[in-house]
């Protein structure tokens, strides 16, 4: 990315992260570079020279022009974007800082020079890095899996013939052939015959016919879709629709809302064909010459409703597809059984079943959602937090699964995921040395783990530019279950001209990722060689502890000479005190001892007042046992057994 930074305080939260593009130097790891308030930037006219010296030699894509050329890693972008705090770059800016930023900002544009950074960072930074790189490892993952799947349906560029053109460059080529209208669509051509390949072809249903059928709703979203014929919205294949019929109760209201910048630009008046309705659902005569419906119903009406449908989809000699979007869902959806009935398996009409629950206004483009099975089980949907779908978003999903073939005779459930999922998204599985473990030391099963694989194969569909369809496809067609299986059992690599492509982004990437995991080799290293060292103390340390008590027992046992001193002795016995340090070093360090240590802390909670309990260790048990016994005959005349036990207790 080539990147003019804009300095001012206001900017002073934002952070970069930056590795050295030059050759290996001492100072090649992750530098954080951030902008510079007015005040910080008035330095010294040497200090500043010093600076730029410095960059200019370690950084030959630096300017002295306050321009930089920077390559800006995307999953590194995309981390910031999603969950700072998963970063182990993240900048941190108090309330304070951020209030005084705000009161002085400045548009003032000045050059942004290193911070002082420590030469070591802390445990926490490391794990951050760590756990940075395994969420990084699990996307390529992913983006291995897409590969496989170009490779599997045989629709790779080479296989085409177009030499590798993506999406961008066939929609450059027909734009410079004039083949695209100023506002989309290609002329009096239908849609079908503009060239919109891409290295993954999803199967598409081929029976899609003319005309399209509306009941329930008239959004914009989905009438713009089935006109397929506006620019810079994703192109469906086998879209070509010539008529889009929409009965509705209030004909002047449905036009208004349908009605937009989109419908006159694209073309949709010319197709479009508002009607009032003869009732809840269209009768005979008006599907007659309908392919295609599409019906939105309430979870209210769904029980009642779909029997009905199934009888008018059974009987109706043109229709061949109907997809139903049922809102406000949760679980299964009463009726549906009646439909996939009446479809025969598909030999009478395709059915697809889209449930979704609760849908709003607003929301994000794009966003992070699941679409599956209808019934599945996820931790994500609970009482407190009902599934709920953005309006865009339900509409897209029902009109994609008109086009696709993989949702033939499916029932499936779509939502949003929570902020929750989003941050576990950030972290990666839990599992080998990242897993959380019991007081038993047994790994603890990852619950977010099918949600953060789903993110991984999200995240990697949209790097590759795959289309909302395309992703569907992927989601739906393929399932979680396939990538899981893929991980499982990799297959062997097929080699072929697409897979051995890469972009220079993709090898900076590649290179990028080498030296973080040689910055974090190192700090392992280092990590390891200071535990050693405190392993070496901590043994001498028993082994002095062990031969000075030894010494003593000795002595007071007779087997030492009195000429014997301490420091001899110690001196003396220096393999024999190692070697019983070291076999007391691994047993107070083995889970067993650990796992004695904390059932004994456990016995003990609550046994402060008293004498005796269960689990007590042997030795205090029997020291206190004679401690009862000597002052009961020295007190027993005296003291009340309530008094013999608060003197014990003393001790």
């Amino acid at each position: 990315v080539h990147a003019t930074i804009p300095i001012g305080p206001r900017a002073a939260a934002v952070a970069i992260f930056i590795v050295p593009l030059s050759s290996p130097s001492p100072h090649q790891r992750p530098l954080l570079y951030s902008t510079l308030t007015l005040e910080e930037s008035k330095k010294t006219t040497s200090e500043s020279a010093a600076r730029t010296d410095y960059l200019s030699r370690h950084f030959p894509t630096y300017n002295t022009s306050n321009k930089y050329n920077m390559k800006l890693l995307r999953s590194t972008f995309l981390a910031f974007c999603v969950a700072t705090s998963a970063s182990a770059f993240a900048p941190q800016t108090t309330s304070k800082q951020a209030s005084a930023a705000r009161r002085s900002f400045s548009t003032t544009r000045l050059p942004a020079f290193l911070h002082d950074q420590p030469n070591i960072p802390t445990d926490d930074e490391i794990r951050k890095q760590e756990m940075f790189i395994q969420v990084m490892r699990e996307v390529n993952t992913a983006k291995e899996y897409l590969n496989w799947l170009v490779e599997e349906s045989g629709a790779s560029a080479e296989d085409e013939g177009e030499g590798g053109k993506t999406l961008g460059d066939v929609i450059a080529d027909t734009a410079a052939g004039g083949e695209v209208e100023l506002f989309g669509g290609g002329g009096d051509a239908p849609p079908a015959s503009e060239k919109k390949e891409t290295v993954y072809q999803p199967a598409m249903r081929s029976d899609l016919g003319s005309t399209v059928l509306l009941t329930g709703t008239v959004d914009a979203t989905i009438l713009n879709i089935l006109n397929n014929n506006f620019w810079g919205q994703d192109s469906v294949p086998n879209f070509e629709f010539t008529t889009i019929k929409a009965l509705v109760d209030n004909v002047p209201a449905a036009k208004k809302k349908a009605i937009s910048r989109e419908a006159r630009y694209g073309g949709l008046l010319d197709k479009l064909s508002i009607e009032e309705a003869s009732g809840t659902l269209p009768s005979t005569e008006e599907l007659a010459g309908v392919s295609s419906w599409i019906v939105q119903l309430s979870s209210e009406e769904a029980g009642a409703t779909l029997p009905k449908i199934a009888d008018l989809a059974k009987g109706s000699a043109d229709l061949n597809n109907i997809v139903v979007l049922v809102t406000s869902a949760s679980g299964e959806v009463e009726g549906w059984d009646a439909v996939e009935a009446a479809s025969l398996g598909g030999d009478a009409f395709k059915c697809t079943l889209l449930s979704v629950g609760e849908i709003y206004d607003g929301g994000k483009e794009g966003g992070f959602y699941h679409v599956g099975p209808v019934g599945e089980e996820s931790p994500m949907v609970t009482p407190e937090s009902p599934p709920k779908l953005t309006r865009k978003k339900a509409y897209q999903l029902a009109a994609h699964a008109l086009a696709l073939d993989c949702t033939v005779g499916k029932a499936l459930t779509a939502y949003e995921y929570p902020l929750s999922a989003m941050q576990a998204v950030a972290t990666p599985y839990l599992e080998g040395e990242l897993a959380i473990r019991d007081d038993d030391g047994e790994e603890v099963v990852d619950e977010m783990k099918d949600v953060k694989m789903e993110g991984r194969v999200i995240q990697a569909v949209r790097e590759a530019g795959f289309t909302q369809v395309m992703e569907l496809d992927v989601l739906v067609g393929k399932g979680l279950e396939a990538y899981k299986e893929y991980i499982a059992n990799p297959p062997v690599p097929r080699e072929t001209s697409w897979s051995e492509k890469k972009t220079a982004r993709d090898e900076e990437d590649k290179r990028i990722l080498a030296l973080l995991e040689a910055e974090t080799a190192k700090s392992e290293a280092k990590k390891k060689a200071e535990a050693e060292e405190a392993r070496r103390i901590e043994v001498e340390g028993i082994a002095n502890e062990w031969a000075i008590k030894e010494y003593t027992l000795r002595m007071l046992g007779g087997d030492l000479d009195d000429s014997v001193s301490e420091k001899d002795f110690v001196i003396s016995s220096r393999e024999e005190a190692l070697a019983e340090a070291e076999r007391t070093y691994e047993r107070i360090r083995s889970d067993e001892y650990i796992k004695e240590k904390k059932k004994e802390e456990k016995a003990k909670a609550g046994s402060e007042n008293k004498l005796f309990w269960d689990g007590m260790p042997p030795t205090l048990r029997k020291k206190r046992e004679v401690m009862v016994e000597k002052v009961k005959r020295q007190y027993m005349d005296l003291l009340s057994e309530e008094d013999l036990e608060r003197i014990i207790l003393s001790e």
